[in-house]
């Protein structure tokens, strides 16, 4: 018998949880031939991997990669932790509806300084404009519901009239019709965070027609976390379609704990017959706008330059402060992030940088944020490192990043979040092989066959024959994550090799250079 590549000898945990065992792996073209004792069997490529774990390379549920993948289709960070699919268009903002009017001027600040312009106006043109160019994983959209509202209604804080919600239903349609896997919402952020439950679950109505799920950014991940959660089952039931809750965790110390009461929620929406599952990155820090993280949620309302108004005029400014220093925040735990006009300050505190020029932490976040055009992220330090090892427990958990591929040396002047790097190393180094959390075979479950459960992915996820040829060998004794922080452009150590759809991607540690992934669409594939 004779096939294209041979992997030998490697101890192969197949994603549906069961224990890792002894076999060969044969690959023909683009999908998996043969899997067991295949001593008859020849190759072109024949690769000795043993010792060595072999998987189906990892489901990343939730990433924004969509804001990398034109002018950094490798997706290098993701790679290099085994990442082979990743679903994009989460937390409701999504590259793929924006246009090049001034609405979007926010999502154009991403792109435009690695000279991406945006030249689409429709979520299918920007998915070709994916497949012309190639992409170095998988990817699988989601349909952003914040992004397409502003393309409806702009930053209005006002319940949609019958026309606006039919243009956002004909939107979602489209989306879906062009290969959309689900709805995603980002309940935080403007102007997501002006839709009522009523709005979400006539749009989520129309997901559930095409088989989709509904993937949420809660409205609280802190105070009212509680409450949050079971608005978001509310809307799946009355929807009638799957749930998805996004980096699920428990936001500010007086919240820690609350996850218990959460993952009782979610299990008995289980017992009900909801289908409810939900993701988490492995980190004690969470990484979003310093906007949205520092300042009352009233002083974000409508379009970015009525936001700037608010912090210039003197009467305004000052009951802004006066809300900021009630609120009695740990200044000394919010780390800043990436700062495109002021690279010197990422990586202080807000407390170390206000003290530099003698302000209030307070009257330092306003003038930065009116200087960069709110263009400021900060990394918050204040989650619970139990609540982490609670979630991660949870037998309903998959792995998603919340984070985006990175080129280390093209896009270096940046602060990202550590988890763009190393969430998936994170948790089968730090996790399973240091503190036992988890099994390694349920990690890897929690990575692949459930997100493909999930996704209602059939020939992805696991190992099988006749599936494609999605394949990560890794090191047990030796994968990590090397991003930290302070210095997050480090490329995860211990994946030997990565092939996706049948294609070298890494080989011995190195990248190929091959755009091996594909945009995967949902109508094309079920």
């Amino acid at each position: 018998m004779r096939c294209d590549i041979l992997l030998r000898g490697g101890t192969v945990y197949d994603g549906t949880g069961a224990p890792g065992k002894r076999a060969d792996i044969a690959i023909s073209d683009e999908r998996i031939v043969a899997i067991g004792e295949l001593a008859n069997y020849e190759a072109s490529v024949v690769v000795n991997v043993e010792n060595l774990c072999v998987a189906p390379a990892f489901i990343d549920i939730h990433t924004h990669s969509d804001f990398s993948l034109l002018h950094h289709p490798e997706q290098l960070s993701m790679l290099y932790q085994g990442v082979g699919t990743q679903v994009v268009g989460n937390c409701g903002l999504g590259v793929a509806h924006t246009d090049a009017s001034p609405r979007f001027q926010q999502e154009q600040r991403w792109l435009k300084p690695y000279g991406v312009e945006v030249n689409w106006s429709r979520f299918d043109e920007h998915l070709q404009r994916l497949e012309s160019l190639g992409v170095g994983t998988n990817v699988i959209f989601l349909c952003a519901h914040g992004t397409l509202r502003k393309k409806v209604m702009g930053f209005d804080p006002r319940v949609p009239d019958s026309g606006e919600l039919e243009a956002m239903k004909r939107e979602i349609a489209l989306c879906m019709e062009a290969g959309a896997w689900g709805l995603s919402t980002g309940l935080e952020y403007v102007p997501g965070c002006y839709a009522q439950t009523p709005e979400l679950i006539e749009l989520a109505k129309v997901a559930a027609r095409y088989g989709g799920f509904y993937a949420t950014h809660l409205r609280s991940e802190g105070d009212q976390l509680i409450e949050s959660v079971a608005e978001a089952i509310e809307i799946a039931e009355r929807a009638e379609l799957p749930l998805q809750l996004s980096h699920h965790k428990a936001e500010g110390r007086r919240n820690w704990g609350k996850v218990q009461q959460t993952l009782q929620m979610v299990s008995h929406a289980r017992q009900q017959g909801l289908d409810v599952m939900l993701d988490m990155y492995p980190y004690t820090a969470y990484q979003t706008s310093m906007a949205v993280a520092c300042l009352p949620s009233w002083v974000l309302k409508g379009e970015p330059q009525e936001v700037l108004e608010r912090l210039r005029d003197p009467s305004t400014r000052q009951h802004i402060l006066q809300d900021m220093r009630a609120r009695h925040e740990d200044w000394d735990s919010v780390v800043i992030g990436s700062v495109p006009g002021n690279r010197a300050l990422q990586g202080l505190t807000i407390a170390q940088a206000a003290a530099e020029v003698k302000q209030s932490p307070e009257e330092f976040i306003l003038d930065l944020l009116m200087q960069e055009g709110l263009f400021v992220g900060v990394a918050c330090f204040l989650l619970s490192e139990e609540d982490v090892r609670t979630v991660l427990r949870y037998p309903h958990t998959l792995i998603g990043s919340d984070g985006i591929g990175y080129d280390p040396q093209k896009m270096r002047a940046e602060r990202p979040h550590p988890r763009s790097y190393g969430t998936f190393p994170r948790v089968l180094g730090r996790y399973v092989r240091e503190e036992g959390v988890l099994t390694l075979e349920d990690a890897i479950f929690r990575m692949t066959g459930l997100p493909a459960a999930r996704l209602k992915l059939t020939d992805r996820g696991t190992l099988q024959v006749g599936t494609y040829a999605d394949i990560v060998v890794f090191d047990s004794a030796r994968i990590a994550d090397r991003s930290t922080f302070r210095d997050p452009h480090q490329l995860a150590e211990g994946v030997i090799h990565l092939l996706l759809n049948g294609r070298w991607v890494l080989r011995d540690e190195q990248f190929t250079g091959a755009r091996a992934g594909k945009v995967l669409r949902r109508n094309s594939m079920v």
